[in-house]
């Protein structure tokens, strides 16, 4: 529980923009935390205007600010789209005109470690979060690198503290708090302690973290002058209690979980991403202490938020679905259920899991054309050099090199298309896959409700047959049928008219032989289908006999093999 406060670090040095557009940029920046969707508005206004159609370091530092904003709201997707643009312009960009001896944005890169990080992938956030550190290695400026070090340096503690080596965690956060004591910027200064506090409560140091929160409290009320409420610096300086809470909550003491979550809202007051999480977490508290109503009423209020990511709608669904679970009300478990299972099978995160795919292949391809660039210009060099020596040696390189490069780039473009076409082809196997699993668990559990009503007694003999009458058509929704055979056909565009030809086959009969074709056993086939698993039998035997299939052949592994 304690590990879904994730302190990753997105911020990002904007370019400084022309005077013309001074205005504009502030506006992103004014409502980037107050009202992100606004300040989204404002960036996409910037990117549409004609003086920002040509890319430049501007440009490119406002497409990736919208993914920073798109990220911290949780659309991962939508995020992943703005910094894909942001390397294409990079890699667009002359030499000449960027600021640092980059061939990648490090902070482009770092940002999509981190929704690396928020689909569990640790692995690969590790390896873009160290290829971040390389970059900023690479920075001129003595601060920005600096800071750019300090934050990757930040992530790679926040994996090993994920991984339980915390001891190791602890020791390179504590090295960072003590660089940025030195260049005293305190929005940073309050995000190192806070970090800190997450790793003396996972290490039970309950005493350490209480004493170290007295220390951010008064390093807030010393400040110089008073902080304002919009700023980065409350943000951060909001997260310690918000950790707090996470770890009462995680133990169960939920009343003082309550208490901080509270103080944590009145801080957060001007910051909707993180109040969206606070409020969820209050409904769990809630519900901790059998406080159903409060629970309810709180849950169900989050759910009418227009921008709430899915993490919080899972929260929020599963906290109604225990709610109503120990009230024994079916009729709405059974829409908390749908509400769930869609959730789980989630268009946006296979989109995310895509997005990603598509960008590392993005990103090879244009290491690739960098990496061709910079050859040509040494053959180049090369070239200058044989052409004083002899004419006819020259020729014949040339033939041969431009022969090579011509087949090494026509065999690169191959695995590459190949590599896009198997990426697609996973995906849209996993859509089609999510979609017979939420018909097999919808369909199991309106037949668990149907078991449940017929064994009830007292119940009038007419509502007991319009209520499974209602569950019977449900199952056999013909609506589902026709969106799992349209997805089907999607991922095996041959199957049926190879079907066909062998013989005039049923719609029933073309409906099983994709449920088989889909590895699906006889009883889930059953479940899909509404009816029993005898009949399921029946189905496969009288479709071996129309195939014509040989002794030796079973129906799977020839359906299978099509």
């Amino acid at each position: 529980m304690l590990n879904r406060i994730v302190l990753l670090f997105t911020c990002f040095s904007f370019i400084a923009i022309g005077q013309s557009t001074e205005k504009l940029k502030d506006s992103i920046l004014k409502y980037r935390y107050s009202n992100p969707s606004l300040a989204i508005e404002y960036g996409i206004q910037y990117t549409n205007d004609d003086f920002s159609k040509t890319p430049s370091v501007k440009i490119i530092g406002t497409h990736a600010l919208i993914g920073e904003i798109l990220l911290e709201m949780g659309l991962y997707a939508s995020a992943l789209n703005y910094f894909n643009r942001s390397l294409e312009l990079f890699n667009s960009l002359p030499d000449s005109e960027k600021e640092n001896p980059v061939d990648q944005p490090p902070w482009v890169i770092m940002n999509i470690g981190n929704i690396y990080f928020k689909n569990g992938n640790l692995k690969k956030a590790k390896e873009k979060f160290e290829e971040a550190k390389r970059l900023f290695g690479q920075y001129i400026n003595f601060d920005e690198r600096e800071h750019g070090l300090n934050t990757t340096d930040s992530n790679l503690a926040l994996i090993m503290e994920f991984e339980g080596d915390y001891d190791s965690a602890e020791k390179i956060l504590q090295d960072i708090y003590l660089r940025r004591l030195k260049s005293n910027k305190v929005e940073d200064i309050f995000y190192s302690l806070a970090q800190i506090i997450a790793i003396n409560l996972h290490k039970k140091e309950l005493f350490v973290a209480e004493n170290k929160l007295q220390e951010v409290i008064q390093l807030y009320k010393n400040q110089e002058t008073p902080v304002p409420e919009t700023s980065i610096t409350t943000r951060n300086y909001a997260y310690s209690f918000m950790i707090f809470a996470a770890y009462y909550q995680s133990v169960k003491e939920y009343k003082k979980a309550i208490k901080y979550l509270t103080k944590a809202k009145t801080i957060f007051k001007h910051f909707p991403n993180e109040i969206n999480e606070i409020s969820s977490r209050l409904a769990q508290c809630y519900l901790g202490l059998n406080d159903f109503n409060t629970a309810k009423k709180i849950a169900n209020e989050n759910l009418k938020i227009k921008n709430l990511n899915e993490t919080e709608k899972r929260y929020n669904y599963k906290v109604l679905e225990k709610i109503y679970k120990q009230k024994g009300v079916n009729s709405e478990l059974l829409k908390i259920k749908d509400s769930l299972i869609l959730i789980s099978s989630g268009s946006s995160s296979s989109r995310v899991v895509k997005s990603l795919n598509n960008l590392e292949i993005q990103i090879q391809l244009a290491n690739s054309a960098r990496d061709l660039n910079d050859s040509k210009i040494r053959y180049n060099t090369y070239l200058y050099i044989l052409i004083i020596c002899t004419v006819i040696l020259l020729f014949s390189l040339i033939t041969i090199r431009v022969s090579f490069n011509y087949q090494k780039e026509k065999g690169s473009r191959l695995e590459l298309q190949n590599i896009m076409i198997s990426s697609e082809l996973d995906q849209k196997n996993r859509e089609l896959m999510s979609k017979s699993n939420f018909i097999i668990q919808r369909n199991e559990f309106l037949k668990k409700i149907r078991t449940k009503l017929e064994s009830s007694k007292g119940i009038h003999e007419k509502d007991f047959h319009s209520a499974t009458h209602e569950l019977n058509s449900v199952i056999n929704s013909e609506k589902s049928y026709k969106e799992f055979d349209k997805m089907f056909v999607n991922v095996y565009p041959d199957f049926y008219i190879q079907l066909n030809k062998i013989s005039n086959l049923s719609s029933t009969d073309l409906r099983l032989a994709s449920y088989i074709k889909m590895n699906h056993s006889n009883s889930e086939i059953a479940i899909i289908s509404g009816v029993s698993t005898r009949t399921i039998e029946s189905q496969r035997y009288r479709l071996s006999k129309k195939l014509e299939l040989d002794k030796d052949q079973t129906l799977n592994s020839f359906l299978l093999s099509l």
